[in-house]
């Protein structure tokens, strides 16, 4: 049986070569994806393409993005995917940066939900203008 660690790192290196078949032939169908509700793309995103709509709206927010995955932990029953996310916003001001964890949980060996917590969600709202 495959841990939520490396479940969880499977369907980041799927949505990194936006193989999102890949992606969605790992993701339960009954998927929610949990944005902050204060972001431009924040609310839930559901179903098994609702990473891949999620992410061209967020990627869609800025004028150039920045993912670098620091860490992938997990137990039993979650994963946790630490990333370092670098935004350039559109209005041409200085590019910053913001460590995210995202919080995973699986049903059935498939990825269950995702929610996503930023370090200040004010601030990355605040800077999408």
């Amino acid at each position: 049986m495959t841990s939520p660690r490396d479940m969880l790192a499977r369907v980041y290196s799927a949505a990194a070569t936006r193989d999102w078949a890949a992606v969605e032939a790992l993701i339960h169908p009954d998927f929610v994806l949990y944005e902050a509700a204060s972001l431009p793309f924040g609310g839930e995103w559901r179903g098994r393409d609702a990473l891949q709509r999620c992410a061209a709206a967020m990627y869609g927010t800025w004028a150039d993005t920045r993912l670098e995955i620091l860490d992938c932990t997990g137990g039993d029953s979650h994963a946790v995917m630490v990333i370092r996310l670098t935004m350039h916003p559109r209005d041409g001001s200085a590019p910053f940066t913001q460590t995210i964890c995202e919080l995973g949980t699986f049903a059935d060996g498939l990825l269950k939900s995702l929610h996503i917590h930023y370090f200040d969600a004010a601030e990355v709202a605040a800077r999408a203008g």
